[in-house]
């Protein structure tokens, strides 16, 4: 009997227990939420005040993803010439660490350098359907179409490269189309091998934001809303590191999209 009794109050100590850090931690995030909320109308009231609107729910609660240094792969490059003139390729090496592609059956050729960019010209005119041709190529390696200026079969598509599904900044091709046939493809495409590097803490969405508007009124940017903002990456290119990927801030205004570097927090516009 005394047992049982003593299994039952340790049970309710047990209880009260949970229930008491139960409520601590509503309380701590509920705190955290009005905090937030606080602050997001702060950083609204602050915008408003340069003419500027933000919604607060445009504040992105986002993380953003880590610093990468990547490798160059041949491997990688060798695939994007071969999608476009085709497997049998001869390569050689030229000045300044870039490589050449000339395909056997005289399809095209192309040069692709150590910091990622490459030009590829393309000598068939038996294509099917170029438009068609660009997309599988934005399927296959990670692109998203962004703009078409195309009419009457001539322009030119382009699109951005994405990263782990994170945009990258400045890392583009554009495929130049003529009379329905491809003629050029011209841009960047990083490799996918990379090691992860530390850094500071990366700015956050609300210091981002404040920085951004330090720089507009530096600067005299003309835009009157903030319609929206997501992590993303910003492609560097160095002598020691030709590929480093540093985390940013894209902030979309009703004229144009500005970055944030995370690690710098300099402030470019594309």
């Amino acid at each position: 009997m005394e047992s049982s009794r003593l299994k039952n109050i340790i049970i309710l100590i047990l209880l009260l227990v949970n229930v008491f850090l139960l409520a601590s931690l509503v309380s701590r995030r509920m705190s955290q939420a009005s905090a937030q909320r606080q602050a997001a109308q702060q950083l609204t009231d602050l915008f408003a005040s340069a003419g500027v609107t933000l919604d607060p729910d445009v504040i992105s609660k986002s993380s953003v993803p880590p610093t990468l240094s990547l490798s160059r792969s041949d491997d990688e490059d060798r695939k994007v010439a071969a999608f476009f003139l085709g497997d049998a390729l001869i390569q050689s090496d030229d000045a300044g660490d870039s490589h050449a592609y000339d395909s056997s059956f005289g399809t095209g050729s192309g040069v692709f350098r150590s910091n990622g960019s490459f030009d590829l010209v393309i000598s068939y005119s038996s294509q099917e359907d170029p438009e068609a041709l660009c997309s599988d190529f934005c399927r296959r390696f990670d692109y998203q179409i962004t703009g078409s200026t195309l009419e009457d079969g001539t322009g030119t598509i382009t699109a951005t490269q994405e990263y782990n599904g994170y945009p990258v900044a400045d890392c583009t091709v554009t495929f130049y189309i003529e009379q329905g046939v491809l003629q050029t493809v011209s841009g960047s495409h990083l490799p996918k091998s990379y090691t992860e590097t530390g850094m500071d803490e990366p700015l956050s969405a609300s210091a981002a934001l404040t920085r951004f508007l330090e720089a507009r009124r530096e600067s005299g940017a003309v835009f009157s809303a903030v319609t929206d903002m997501y992590p993303c990456y910003d492609l560097q290119s160095t002598a020691s590191a030709p590929m480093t990927l540093v985390p940013a801030w894209c902030i979309v205004t009703d004229t144009v999209n500005y970055y944030v570097n995370c690690s710098t927090g300099a402030v470019s516009h594309a």
